[in-house]
């Protein structure tokens, strides 16, 4: 009975090994048209530029970002000042 269990878990993992060493073979070449190759090609041109447009406009994002975090800063501290020129406009438009 021990030999039937050993032999089987030999035979087992004398296949896995086989399996493992052969693999799937080698791949079959790719049968893709030259019309496919180039569209493909262009598509991934634009993709590249429109990537670098949107980087350049992420930066130019940031930039305004932090200018207005530092507008906001400005005039954080000053909420009287900017409450006095509040009511002069409404007074120049004549809501006062």
């Amino acid at each position: 009975m021990k030999s039937c269990g050993t032999g089987a878990f030999l035979f087992f993992l004398l296949l896995g090994v086989t399996l493992l060493a052969g693999g799937c073979g080698e791949a079959p070449p790719c049968q893709t048209s030259l019309v496919t190759l180039d569209e493909t090609r262009l598509d991934a041109e634009t993709y590249e530029q429109e990537a670098a447009e949107t980087t350049k406009n992420i930066a130019d994002l940031e930039k305004k970002i932090t200018d207005k975090k530092s507008d906001i800063d400005q005039v954080k501290d000053k909420p009287a000042e900017l409450k006095k020129k509040v009511n002069e406009l409404k007074k120049g438009s004549g809501r006062e």
